[in-house]
This record gives C-alpha cells, sequence and structure tokens, in this order.
C-alpha cells in the first residue's frame, strides 16, 4: 500500500462506490415495498451469489465466473440499489482458491473487500440505473431486450476499466493493453452467462426460488465443464515446459534462449495482427522449436570451439529429432510442422528439407527469424553477441535470401514502436 497512486485511485473508487449507494438508495426507492417472500428472495440471491462467486477461477491472471448471471438477474427482479447490496454481499462472502490456497472474509484484507464492493457496486450502478424502469420482466419486447443488451454490455466495459486501471497501477503495464486482453476474455464470460441471468429472471419471476435451483445444475456444470479444459490446457503447457527444460539443460550455451525467441516471435505475430490463439501456438512452437536437440551428444552439444563438418552435419538433424518427438503427440501437428522447417531459408537453401517459401507458411519464417535474431545478439564461444545495429543491417543483407521480407519488415516495425 506504499504506492500513492494505488492509495489514490482506492479512496476514488470507494467514494465514488459511496455515491452510488446513496444515488441508488435515494432514487430506488420502490424496494421499501418488498413482502417477506421477497426478503427471503433477496438472501437467497445472496447466498447463491456467493455460492457461484466461490466457483470463480483465474486463468491467465483474468478471473472466470459464473456470477455475472445472478448479477443480470438481480438487476433484472429487484432493480439497481438492491442488487449492488446482494452482488457485494455475495462478493464478500465468496471462498475462492488461488494458487492452492483458499481466500475467504476472515483472510481477505479490508482495503480488497473495499474495492471488490466498489466494483461490483460502481459497475451494476453505472450500467442499470438509467434503464432500470425499462428493465422489468412484466413484459418482454425486443426493444426491452436492446436495453438489457446495453446493460450487459456497460458493465463489462465499467468492470473492465476499473479492473485494468488497479492492475496498471500495480504492474505498470499500459492500460490500453491490459483493457483489450480483459474485454476479449470478459466477453466470452459475460455474453456466455447473460442467457443464464435471463433465465434466472424468468424461473424467479414465474416459479420463484424452486425454478431457480433447477438451473443452478446446468450452470454449475457449464463452469466444470470450462475448468476441465482449462486444467487439460495448463497440463499441456506444462508438458511443453517441461522438454524445454530438459532441453535447455543438456545445451549450456542456449540456456533462455527459446523463451528470448518465444518473446521476439509474439512481437513479430502481433505486428502481423495475428490473434491470441494463434500466436499463442507460435509461442509453444518456439519454447520447443530445439527439442530435437536432446537426441544430440553432450559432447557435440556443448563443444566450446567451432564444429567440424560431421558435428555440424549432426547438429542439422535436430529439427527432424524434434519433429519425430512431437508428431506423435496430440493437437501438435502444426507445431511440429514448425520445429521441423525452422532452418530453412527464404530462397530454398535451408535445411531439413530445402523447402522456398512458397512451400512453406508464414509461421515458420517467423520462428526462423526470431532464431536467428537471438542466436546472432548472444555470446557464444566462437564469436562475441552482434549490437542491435549490426543485428537488424544482418536482416537487411538477408532479407529476400535467408529471412522472409514480409516477416523482416514486421519486426523491423515492432522495434521501432517500441524504441
Amino acid at each position: 500500500m506504499k504506492n500513492k497512486k494505488l492509495i489514490l485511485y482506492l479512496a476514488t473508487m470507494y467514494i465514488l462506490s459511496a455515491v452510488c449507494f446513496i444515488f441508488a438508495f435515494k432514487y430506488d426507492r420502490h424496494f421499501l415495498d418488498y413482502s417477506s417472500n421477497t426478503i427471503i428472495g433477496i438472501i437467497f440471491f445472496i447466498l447463491l451469489s456467493a455460492f457461484l462467486e466461490s466457483m470463480t477461477f483465474v486463468y491467465k491472471q483474468t478471473s472466470i465466473s459464473t456470477g455475472f448471471s445472478v448479477t443480470l438477474a438481480s438487476i433484472l427482479i429487484f432493480g439497481p440499489f438492491l442488487s449492488m447490496v446482494i452482488i457485494s454481499i455475495g462478493a464478500t462472502l465468496r471462498i475462492v482458491k488461488i494458487n492452492n490456497k483458499y481466500i475467504h472474509f476472515f483472510n481477505t484484507p479490508l482495503h480488497k473487500k473495499l474495492f471488490n464492493i466498489s466494483n461490483f457496486s460502481i459497475s451494476i450502478f453505472l450500467s442499470s440505473f438509467y434503464f432500470k424502469n425499462y428493465l422489468g420482466f412484466e413484459k418482454i419486447t425486443s426493444i426491452k431486450f436492446f436495453y438489457i443488451l446495453i446493460v450487459v454490455m456497460l458493465f463489462l466495459l465499467v468492470n473492465s476499466i476499473i479492473i485494468s486501471l488497479l492492475i496498471a497501477i500495480i504492474t505498470g503495464d499500459k492500460f490500453s493493453k491490459i483493457l483489450l486482453s480483459n474485454l476479449r476474455m470478459g466477453v466470452l464470460n459475460i455474453l456466455a452467462m447473460a442467457p443464464f441471468g435471463l433465465l434466472l429472471a424468468y424461473l424467479y419471476q414465474n416459479y420463484n426460488i424452486l425454478g431457480i435451483i433447477v438451473l443452478i445444475i446446468p450452470i454449475t456444470l457449464s463452469r466444470y465443464t470450462f475448468q476441465l479444459y482449462i486444467e487439460s490446457k495448463n497440463k499441456y503447457l506444462e508438458t511443453v515446459k517441461a522438454l524445454m527444460n530438459a532441453m535447455e539443460a543438456r545445451d549450456k550455451y542456449t540456456e533462455g534462449h527459446s523463451r528470448r525467441v518465444a518473446e521476439i516471435v509474439e512481437k513479430i505475430a502481433k505486428e502481423l495482427k495475428y490473434s491470441e490463439s494463434k500466436i499463442e501456438q507460435l509461442n509453444i512452437a518456439s519454447l520447443l522449436h530445439d527439442v530435437g536437440k536432446i537426441g544430440i551428444d553432450d559432447s557435440i552439444l556443448n563443444k566450446p570451439g567451432n564444429l567440424n563438418d560431421e558435428e555440424y552435419g549432426i547438429i542439422k538433424k535436430h529439427p527432424l529429432i524434434g519433429y519425430e518427438i512431437l508428431k506423435e503427440i496430440k493437437d501438435l501437428d502444426e507445431i511440429s510442422f514448425i520445429v521441423k522447417h525452422h532452418h530453412e531459408r527464404y530462397d530454398g537453401k535451408g535445411y531439413p528439407d530445402g523447402k522456398k517459401a512458397e512451400e512453406l507458411n508464414l509461421d515458420v519464417f517467423i520462428v526462423q527469424l526470431a532464431d536467428s535474431i537471438d542466436a546472432m545478439s548472444t555470446d557464444r564461444p566462437y564469436r562475441r553477441a552482434l549490437s542491435e545495429d549490426e543485428v537488424l543491417s544482418e536482416l537487411v543483407k538477408n532479407k529476400g535470401t535467408q529471412f522472409h521480407p514480409t516477416v523482416v519488415d514486421a519486426y523491423i516495425r515492432a522495434l521501432k514502436k517500441v524504441n
């Protein structure tokens, strides 16, 4: 809490949240007329919110939650003020497992509890208060669905801005980059849960609490299915990292090489407007591009001087060895292809197959260029590392022969943006 910007930001959120509560209380007074049955419903929704928020899990530093279904249903049934109360209390009562540790009300610092309440209350208020008179479920019309869609998207935007600002202040990363990442992940989560929220509201209005209990089962199953997918993906990535670590443990001269290649590849791929899924695939290919060195003798891998022709011929087998290792692993077809051909050249004079650019996809040349850049930028026993200007000179000189012109140009553009 030493960061002054962070303290100022949290204080601003607390104050803004209090203003939202006061404003909603003053102008959303119909809740005072609710019957005892409705009060029971409110308590039930608080418990339901706490239950679904407790099913939150983290993927790529982003929270994935089924709780928005209750948030939307609360807005539609109870209006802004009571939904702010319901979701705020539910959020403080949740029990979430993060990094094998359970986070709950009693071990969560006060400033974090207040921030969570502020986040939910501000997001609900700013997204729904203006439309509160158009959101009831007495009669469903197309215009009402339009208003509901606006509320959903406004909630996503406000919530993402609040979270992204916090992350930007804490990490120092660029706010716009964090916001876009959160919006991409958030839109899938919220749009997936919005239909459940509509159904929750409909069932409560027509069948009371019993109708909602029936819906909890598919909501819980959808969350469990997604969690299984994420866990399988994490195990897959752990396998990739284990292979990479085994490879780098064998070759002391290229320690950290694969990670640096992956960083360069990501810059190039983003400059070429690749999708997140494609960038992730290229990242894995980068981490594994030298996995075939596992099959090369240590005396050759760690030889302090230049290799003779015979030794160089053996080293040149590592792309094929890597391909043979990876082709048997499920879902690594495209990655194994990149690994096999990452030493090919644009003019067809590379190895192992001597294929030209038109016979290969651009992905191969992205990894090939990144691999060459890091090799040139790193000290080796037989030569010093080249400077950035020297590396750029080599890229320009060999553009159209060794390197793909499109990839070279993309890297230079990306480098200029960084500098």
